[in-house]
């Protein structure tokens, strides 16, 4: 919990600073609200959502109680900007959004609180979602599909990638904790040991 925890807050730190940043830019340069009202309902949105996972993280009992909804709804809300900034930010290429997606699958693997197994999930859908919505959007649009399966094959590769490399990371802090745990474990038990002898040893003399 100890280490879960300055993880979680810095990574919505990290977010809520993103999204006053893309509010700021926006504002700045005085863009149609028109245009944008996607843009204006999600990302404040979510940014009041991270405000208040984030205040809530601060109470230590909610945060134990909550502490895999809060993961989760902060998965959610990253993956809703990457689809409203791919769908709604003008021309879809093949590689739009692909960095932030990869981002995402990083943010999953190591600085939200999931086990492996809802890590794993969480990533695939990610990734697989990305996948196939932007191959749904790419074909729909006049271009030679041939390059098209070549550049949605190059995205494949780079999320396996990531989830390759994110996995791994997140096996090594778990081995570490583990290690920690046990170690830690047997310094008590030792303690307890020689307590015990000592006292042992009192007694006959």
């Amino acid at each position: 919990m100890s280490q879960q925890h300055p993880l979680i807050v810095f990574l919505l730190l990290i977010v809520m600073g993103a999204c006053l940043a893309l509010l700021a830019v926006f504002f700045a340069l005085r863009l149609e609200v028109e245009d944008h009202v996607a843009f204006l309902i999600t990302v404040p949105t979510a940014l009041a959502i991270f405000f208040a996972i984030f205040v809530l993280v601060c109470i230590e009992s909610v945060f134990k109680k909550l502490l895999r909804l809060f993961s989760l709804v902060i998965w959610i809300c990253l993956v809703a900007m990457g689809y409203l900034f791919m769908c709604f930010g003008g021309t879809v290429s093949p590689w739009d959004q692909v960095s932030f997606f990869l981002f995402i699958i990083f943010v999953v693997y190591t600085m939200l609180p999931f086990n492996m197994r809802d890590a794993i999930i969480a990533s695939v859908l990610t990734s697989s979602s990305h996948t196939i919505v932007l191959s749904v959007c790419l074909s729909a649009t006049p271009g030679t599909k041939e390059h098209l399966v070549w550049q949605i094959l190059a995205n494949v590769i780079i999320f396996i990638c990531g989830n390759l490399a994110g996995a791994y990371h997140k096996h090594l802090m778990e081995l570490a904790l583990q290690q920690t745990y046990q170690d830690t474990c047997n310094c008590i038990k030792s303690r307890i040991k020689l307590e015990f002898e000592k006292r042992q040893q009192t007694e006959e003399e």
